[in-house]
């Protein structure tokens, strides 16, 4: 008996997470999300930040000198030092722009839903981009 309720919950647990409903929610340093936690509680939610690629090329050029030999051979010398963390800051800096061109984002915030079966531009509150998007597919 207890093992087929174990499968039972099991089961059902599958089922929950196949139906969960997935946003990903795009923005810049000069155009914030609000309530990202609060749509957590309802659906996964996954936020890229489009200036991400700016702020990690800064931080990896904080300091260098001016002369662009000593310079590149600086760089160069901190990518080595990290080591796999700098190839890991790296690509997670750009995830959000691939991202944002395989949706076609032209514009942001945008609220991506399901994988790009919906997109909502200009909504900063994620919450109630996930109020919208549920009104409209309820009214299809």
């Amino acid at each position: 008996m207890h093992k087929f309720t174990l499968f039972a919950l099991t089961l059902f647990s599958s089922s929950l997470s196949a139906n969960q409903l997935l946003v990903e929610a795009f923005y810049d340093k000069d155009t914030r999300l609000v309530n990202v936690q609060m749509a957590e509680r309802v659906a996964t939610v996954k936020t890229y930040d489009l200036s991400a690629p700016e702020s990690f090329e800064d931080m990896l050029s904080e300091g260098l000198s001016d002369d662009p030999a000593v310079a590149q051979q600086q760089a160069k010398q901190r990518i080595e030092q990290r080591g796999n963390a700098i190839q890991q800051q790296l690509m997670a800096a750009y995830e959000g722009g691939l991202k944002a061109m395989q949706y076609e984002i032209d514009k942001i915030p945008a609220i991506v839903f399901n994988g790009g079966q919906h997109v909502i531009f200009g909504v900063h509150d994620v919450n109630k981009a996930i109020s919208i998007y549920k009104e409209q597919v309820a009214q299809q």
